[in-house]
């Protein structure tokens, strides 16, 4: 038996479902991201607009791997309140 050009499961890579198909998951498994979703479905139905901006500029900042302005955090985690 050859096993010349059998990659061993040791060095084999593994993808997740997006990476194997070349697709952006729209919604990252990030907390503060889930709840600005969620925010936004809300405040878009109040016509909220500041916190629909502020849920904007959260989940923009997500797709930019950088950290959301700590007031656009409280305007999200405070709408239920």
């Amino acid at each position: 038996m050859d096993l010349q050009g059998v990659a061993s499961i040791a060095t084999a890579e593994t993808k997740t479902a997006g990476e194997h198909l070349d697709v952006i998951d729209p919604v990252p498994a990030n907390p503060i991201v889930l709840t600005a979703w969620t925010v936004l479905d809300a405040a878009n139905d109040l016509d909220d607009l500041a916190t629909v901006e502020a849920c904007l500029r959260v989940i923009d900042a997500s797709f930019k791997r950088t950290l959301p302005a700590r007031s656009d955090v409280h305007i999200i985690f405070d709408f239920f309140n």
